[in-house]
């Protein structure tokens, strides 16, 4: 994590290839998410073994994200906390380590498998477990905290509603909702592939069927950068660290169950 003191970090805007970012001397650590929302294979993309996007998945930068930390350093998150599609559970175990009541849900059996080794691994008591969060998380009315860190802008448009619906079911009254997603000044919204990027209207408005909306502001979320990327494919404004990882422009966007 970097702070005001760390090395100046490059701009680099409208890279289209990966092939521009090896002109900073920037390292390539996994894939940027380049999936198409519609068809991809979760499983698949989590083993490592997708065509369209080899080896550890961008999102996997081994540390809660930065923008959530903050928020964590602020006590703004309340035990039980439902880090919703967690993946190989990084941030639930942060925050397990942190001392919160940490749940991990994901779609991707593979995901929660490694989840459930890293937590074994790590002599950590965290539940993990396989759901489709645009249907149900399983819980009604428990979770004083959801946290969401690069997982709404990964679903189909048409299942916003409905995971929305369903993490403001999983919140106890007055609970607090929080997500960092990516913003359309990071992707082209009209791709055939990647994520399905947010206006701030848009985003707002979508949160705001199911919960009172407290705050969207603009944010950055780190990824690692690609090793390849599919032809025509654009990502944009994005900012590379000292560190050789990637921050695309996202929003944060706070919300609770009323």
């Amino acid at each position: 994590m970097h702070n005001a003191r760390d090395p100046p970090c490059i701009k680099v805007v409208n890279m289209a290839s990966a092939s521009c970012l090896a002109l900073f001397g920037v390292r390539s650590f996994g894939a940027m998410p380049t999936f198409n929302v519609n068809s991809v294979d979760w499983d698949e993309l989590y083993d490592g073994v997708a065509s369209y996007a080899p080896g550890n998945p961008g999102w996997n930068i081994g540390e809660l994200q930065p923008e959530l930390a903050a928020m964590e350093r602020q006590g703004r998150f309340r035990s039980p906390v439902l880090d919703s599609g967690c993946g190989v559970g990084v941030t639930t175990l942060a925050l397990a380590q942190k001392g919160y009541d940490a749940v991990g849900l994901d779609l991707s059996r593979s995901a929660i498998e490694q989840a459930r080794r890293a937590a074994a691994s790590g002599g950590h008591d965290v539940e993990f477990g396989v759901a489709d969060l645009s249907k149900s998380t399983g819980y009604e009315n428990y979770f004083y905290t959801v946290v969401d860190g690069l997982v709404f802008h990964c679903l189909p448009e048409q299942l916003r509603n409905s995971y929305i619906e369903s993490s403001a079911r999983a919140l106890r009254p007055g609970g607090r909702f929080f997500a960092l997603v990516f913003s359309t000044d990071a992707f082209p919204p009209h791709a055939d592939f990647g994520p399905r990027p947010f206006t701030e209207p848009e985003l707002r408005e979508t949160v705001g069927r199911q919960l009172i909306v407290d705050e969207v502001r603009p944010a950055r979320a780190w990824v690692n950068v690609p090793r390849t990327l599919p032809d025509g494919f654009e990502y944009r404004n994005v900012t590379i660290g000292s560190d050789g990882r990637a921050r695309l422009p996202s929003f944060l966007v706070s919300a609770h169950r009323g």
